[in-house]
């Protein structure tokens, strides 16, 4: 039954796949100079022509250029959303959620964190994929002034309650409210796909959410204490109440250990250890970038013919995204060739 309902995906998505940009384009666009001529380079290919269309790029803020980018793969997103059956678009709904929490996210930022003007920002590239999939308006929310008149724009939502109530606690900063969406979007998917997905669809989203979950949460407590400092009852109160190969026991006690090596050792000793063999603290962000590679690469080869296709090139596409966006920054701020192709693949 899944074969045959997938095989028409499936076969979409390995061709978008085949589409997605490989090393040596990225190289070629670490050695460029300029922005617009990274852009320039970015419009000769299929999967961003359209989205930078006939736009001057000599004239685009880097803000506008980011969200024209991002616009590549909301374009994807409805390009499988309008192959998709009934049942797969549900699971589609459920998924786009990310995108409004990312969304979100850049907003606060803007109100808390940017010296720029919001109506640089090109909103072409969130309105016609949120008017198609989303109840929220990007023209409203961007109008929004202070967090609190966010707040007060999704006040019928639960990103608006969940927002409200960080707020309300006082002194929050652009961090809390991010781990506030963070949370809200990891619980509602988990409810989401256990009520939505059966069997296998529901094993292979398990395994990438649950296994997401898992990774920002070590994170998250590997940052509170290196950096922070925090207490641990301030630690319990961002991480994402999934546990998915991390025991609550054992997520107790990587939030007490009294010091990163405890915390490391402890971590060794969990159903990652494996994966941390005679590394050390400052490379824990990058195995767990691997270890979402590769539990997607896993769906794809034990799953095909499921939800995992789909799954598998949203995390693939926003991931490149992220390093087109990354190349745009390294270039705009004179970093040399060879120190661009290192950071790409730190």
């Amino acid at each position: 039954m899944s074969l045959f309902r997938y095989s028409g995906l499936s076969t979409k998505v390995k061709a978008m796949r085949g589409r997605l940009l490989s090393q040596e384009q990225f190289r070629e666009m670490s050695d460029l100079h300029s922005v617009p001529e990274v852009l320039s380079y970015l419009k000769k290919i299929p999967s961003y022509e359209k989205a930078l269309g006939d736009r001057d790029e000599t004239h685009l803020h880097r803000g506008a250029a980011e969200a024209l980018v991002k616009q590549s793969l909301y374009y994807d997103f409805g390009k499988l959303y309008r192959f998709a059956d009934l049942e797969q678009r549900v699971f589609l709904d459920d998924y786009f959620m990310r995108y409004e929490v990312i969304f979100l996210k850049n907003v606060l930022r803007y109100l808390l964190d940017s010296q720029e003007d919001l109506e640089e920002i090109d909103l072409s590239a969130y309105r016609a994929v949120f008017e198609r999939h989303s109840l929220m308006d990007p023209h409203v929310l961007m109008g929004a002034e202070s967090v609190e008149g966010l707040i007060g724009l999704l006040q019928d939502t639960p990103y608006g309650k969940a927002l409200a109530m960080v707020n309300k606690a006082g002194g929050a900063n652009l961090f809390d409210y991010e781990a506030a969406l963070d949370m809200l979007f990891f619980k509602q998917l988990w409810q989401d796909v256990k009520k939505h997905l059966k069997k296998q669809d529901l094993m292979v989203i398990q395994r990438s959410a649950g296994l997401e979950a898992d990774t920002l949460n070590m994170q998250w407590i590997n940052r509170a204490k290196k950096y922070y400092h925090m207490a641990p009852a301030d630690i319990y109160a961002f991480l994402i109440p999934i546990h998915y190969r991390l025991s609550t026991g054992q997520v107790k006690q990587l939030v007490e250990a009294e010091s990163i090596k405890e915390f490391m050792d402890i971590l060794e000793d969990t159903g990652y250890g494996r994966f941390l063999e005679e590394a050390d603290n400052s490379q824990l962000e990058k195995i767990c970038g691997r270890l979402m590679d590769k539990v997607h690469q896993l769906n794809m080869r034990t799953a095909a013919y499921s939800v995992a296709c789909l799954d598998t090139y949203l995390y693939e596409k926003e991931q490149e995204v992220n390093k087109v966006i990354k190349v745009i920054e390294c270039v705009r701020y004179g970093l040399p060739a060879d120190r661009i192709k290192e950071y790409l693949a730190s």
